[in-house]
């Protein structure tokens, strides 16, 4: 058997997604994506997306510091921190009215 570089195999992989594309109905990929999204969103619970906030706040807040250490401007990630904050405060917000 023959071994494919990755350049090869790249394009065998894109031509055979044109030939399915070709074949099949585009509307119906829209539909099963969009079923599948909403499947996998009922499964995202608040408790992971804030832990998830959690997580990206605490990796700002140390590139912030690292950048006032290194006396960088730290405004972008002063922003980012706010929008983060912003979310997670939502987030808190809706928990409290359920």
């Amino acid at each position: 058997m023959k071994k494919m570089s990755d350049d090869e195999f790249e394009r065998k992989i894109q031509h055979m997604r044109e030939l399915y594309l070709e074949n099949h109905d585009k509307s119906d990929l829209k539909l099963a994506m969009a079923a599948k999204l909403s499947f996998l969103d009922h499964f995202r619970s608040r408790e992971h997306q804030k832990a998830r906030l959690r997580r990206q706040l605490s990796k700002l807040e140390i590139k912030r510091c690292r950048a006032t250490l290194d006396k960088k401007s730290a405004q972008k990630f002063d922003q980012k921190l706010a929008m983060k904050k912003a979310l997670f405060k939502k987030l808190l917000d809706e928990k409290n009215k359920d």
